[in-house]
């Protein structure tokens, strides 16, 4: 069965982006206001701990989702690579996507135990260590929340990943949208009321436990699951030790793969908190939030797109995931770089006239920019050859991640680069090759070349538009 992306996937797909984003950056001058700058960067902190521990599920969460959508096709069974492709009028494999549920459930409780105890004592050491002159009652109780939170978003994280996997987007983003927006509220009043720090942890363990309950009720009520449970309980085709034998091989690989992701993204702030202070940690991870979100919202088509791309792969239809691929990388990259050039020239200005001492240089955000984008850019690749059940980038990701590290951490430690090191030695290392080799790749598999694709989804945009203005 065909999994279809619908105008309304795509419209929640980015209003979801835009409040999990904004919980981060559209209301950026509440924080900027209520919070001063090195406190904000212990706030960046916490969330950055709290990604790291995260990765202990990195490699079963996009495995899940690209599993799950095999099955909600029609796949007759999974393999270590490539799938069992379904028939041309197959429904969905309910047997197997029981197996791949039951499986993730046990899984998953025993990552989020692992994840809660290594925040409880690394995490809690490090803490301590970089915030010794700013720890409080307040500042542990914050911590407490957080912990408490991450151990929800893993457990019960799956939920949502499953709404993915079978391509409902539309519940997906509406439960997004509610939690996020309990985190806006709540976090807004605690801030307004003098609560500090602590409204960001009330605040974000709320919106964790509300996103994970409605994304658990939507699978229930829309795609009727409980019945699911009930009706394939007993099934012994697809047991846990089978499922789990399919996906550990691409879920180890692609878990390194993540690793690395953190460490030449969001582990830079926390190298930051350890050789700069925490006031240029917060002006750094300020940056890296904005770039971050818009490049998210630019994103925003070829998320909702993943798991049509992945059905059309079931399916054998390698027309469509060109046609899909074009239209979502034109509309990122258009999106990003009119984007950036918007804030850089009227955001900065007005974080600037709401906090005269948060001075961002626009030199140094346009390349943090760049490179954000192009890390961004080869990324989506590596998800589309995902698609495919398979990961032929592992190596080339760890080795120039491990590099990218290490390299930045020389140049913070013994050549004092500062926030330049930061942003400089990351892009030259991942522009060496993973830069520009994935997305050649993808784009040799749809026939097509890197201008080709994006005129041909420049093309497919404007024609969009051109309807939707003259109709």
């Amino acid at each position: 069965m065909q999994i279809n992306t619908q105008k309304k996937d795509i419209i929640w797909n980015y209003l979801g982006i835009f409040f999990s984003l904004g919980s981060q950056v559209v209301w950026l001058p509440v924080l900027i206001h209520y919070l001063p700058p090195d406190i904000l960067g212990l706030w960046y902190v916490f969330v950055s701990i709290g990604g790291m521990v995260e990765l202990l599920d990195s490699g079963f969460t996009p495995t899940l989702s690209h599993s799950m959508t095999y099955a909600w096709s029609g796949a007759m069974d999974l393999k270590k690579q490539g799938v069992v492709f379904s028939g041309e009028r197959s429904g969905p494999n309910y047997a197997l996507v029981y197996g791949i549920l039951s499986t993730c459930r046990t899984l998953y409780f025993g990552i989020a135990c692992a994840a809660t105890l290594a925040m409880l004592f690394a995490g809690t050491l490090y803490v301590q260590r970089i915030a010794a002159d700013y720890l409080s009652w307040q500042v542990y109780a914050t911590w407490g929340l957080y912990i408490a939170s991450t151990f929800i978003n893993l457990y019960i994280g799956y939920y949502a990943v499953v709404l993915v996997g079978i391509g409902d987007i539309f519940h997906k983003n509406r439960a997004q949208i509610l939690s996020k927006g309990a985190f806006l509220l709540l976090g807004t009043a605690g801030l307004v009321c003098g609560f500090g720090l602590l409204s960001l942890g009330v605040a974000y363990f709320t919106s964790g436990f509300v996103l994970r309950f409605l994304c658990k009720r939507y699978l229930i009520k829309a795609h009727k699951f409980d019945e699911l449970f009930r009706k394939y309980r007993h099934q012994k085709q697809y047991s846990k030790r089978h499922v789990l034998a399919m996906m550990w091989p691409n879920a180890w690989r692609d878990g390194l793969v993540t690793v690395t992701f953190y460490l030449t993204g969001q582990a830079t702030v926390l190298m930051s908190s350890g050789f700069l202070s925490l006031y240029e940690t917060g002006i750094y991870s300020f940056s890296m939030q904005v770039i971050n979100a818009l490049i998210g919202i630019a994103n925003g088509m070829f998320g909702a797109y993943v798991p049509a791309i992945q059905s059309a792969y079931v399916s054998r239809k390698r027309k469509v995931m060109k046609a899909l691929y074009a239209k979502s990388m034109a509309c990122a990259f258009h999106l990003s770089f009119w984007g950036i050039i918007g804030f850089a020239i009227v955001g900065i200005p007005i974080v600037q006239l709401l906090r005269h001492d948060f001075i961002i240089e626009r030199p140094a955000f346009l390349l943090l920019a760049l490179s954000v984008y192009l890390l961004s850019r080869h990324r989506n690749s590596a998800a589309f050859i995902v698609t495919m059940n398979k990961l032929p980038y592992t190596f080339s990701f760890i080795f120039f991640g491990i590099i990218s590290i290490s390299a930045t951490y020389i140049g913070l430690a013994y050549f004092r680069l500062g926030i330049w090191g930061l942003i400089l030695i990351p892009l030259a290392v991942q522009s060496i090759y993973n830069n520009w080799k994935w997305n050649r790749v993808v784009n040799r598999y749809l026939h097509t070349t890197e201008i080709k694709l994006m005129r041909q989804g420049t093309a497919e945009l404007m024609r969009i538009v051109g309807e939707r203005i003259f109709r």
